[in-house]
């Protein structure tokens, strides 16, 4: 898989994911803990070899990035910020359920397809994170690249990438500061189609 491959890291928690509150686009910190767990971590990290490096603008994964990788020159890229919640930004996911049944399937998890009050449709978000994979495939030939960004992002790629389905987005999270190796080989043959 070497040449074909973007290694993408889950930022360090923060207070909002303890207390299961839809965060999205909002800018919350990483808490003070997950930041010194990834400055820990830097050193695993910086024997990956990863270059370069990319994280979302928000503060929580920016952070991260640059305490998993405190030597690296950190390139921003609007591209890799979570998906816009729009009005369930800041609110309990137990609440946003009573409210908003509909938006759930029949198992429980969100339905990624249910665009919240104000928030991002599936499909934009798609198109910004399929545009950041398109260009950094062209990285993978000569180096490692790597992004810090957040969950639904990391889930929607591996969706946009046809790794998972669609109502699989959301039937499991990815862990915190955990290296993810994403082969980005179908898009570069062209075999994963635009939305």
């Amino acid at each position: 898989m070497s040449g074909h491959v973007l290694t993408v890291v889950r930022h360090a928690p923060t207070e909002s994911n303890g207390a299961h509150v839809f965060m999205g686009s909002e800018d919350v910190p990483a808490t003070a803990e997950g930041l010194r767990a990834a400055r820990s971590g830097s050193v695993v990290f910086g024997e990956l070899g990863c270059t370069p490096i990319f994280t979302s603008p928000l503060q929580r994964a920016s952070a991260t990035a640059h305490a998993l990788f405190p030597a690296a020159f950190i390139r921003t890229d609007p591209r890799l910020a979570e998906r816009d919640l729009g009005e369930w930004a800041g609110e309990r996911q137990d609440q946003v359920r009573a409210d908003y049944p509909e938006a759930f399937l029949a198992d429980g998890v969100l339905d990624p397809r249910f665009t919240p009050p104000g928030g991002e449709e599936l499909g934009t978000f798609e198109r910004r994170i399929r545009s950041f994979l398109c260009d950094a495939s062209p990285l993978c030939q000569d180096g490692c690249p790597a992004a810090i960004t957040h969950n639904g992002w990391i889930r929607t790629a591996q969706y946009v990438l046809g790794r998972i389905e669609v109502d699989e987005i959301f039937s499991e999270g990815v862990p915190f500061l955990q290296p993810i190796r994403l082969d980005l080989r179908p898009l570069m043959a062209g075999r994963i189609p635009s939305s």
